[in-house]
């Protein structure tokens, strides 16, 4: 049985490194979803995170820190990049505002 806390500990790795990285690139960082709700998913843990970039250019760095945190933590991290222009336009669109009323905001 999952309990959530390796969901929960592997959001707060990549909250933790990806800040101390790529700071300066990210708006906000958000954990929704089952890693939230502490929903079981199976075998694997599995956490998404709503990422809000100022500028893309780390999206990639990000995407693989994601990764090895994911390996650490025996969880899937699974992002949704948004470019700060994009996020703009879209503040209010349902799975934004989901993920920003259920999650738990970082940054």
């Amino acid at each position: 049985m999952i309990d959530g806390s390796n969901r929960t500990d592997a959001t707060d790795a990549f909250a933790q490194r990806a800040q101390a990285e790529y700071g300066e690139s990210i708006r906000h960082l958000v954990a929704f979803g089952s890693a939230v709700r502490g929903g079981e998913r199976g075998v694997h843990g599995e956490a998404e995170l709503l990422l809000v970039l100022e500028d893309v250019e780390p999206e990639r760095e990000l995407e693989a820190l994601a990764r090895e945190v994911g390996l650490e933590h025996g969880t899937v991290l699974e992002l949704h990049v948004l470019p700060a222009e994009r996020y703009e336009e879209r503040e209010d669109h349902e799975f934004v505002e989901r993920a920003f009323a259920e999650g738990e905001v970082y940054v």
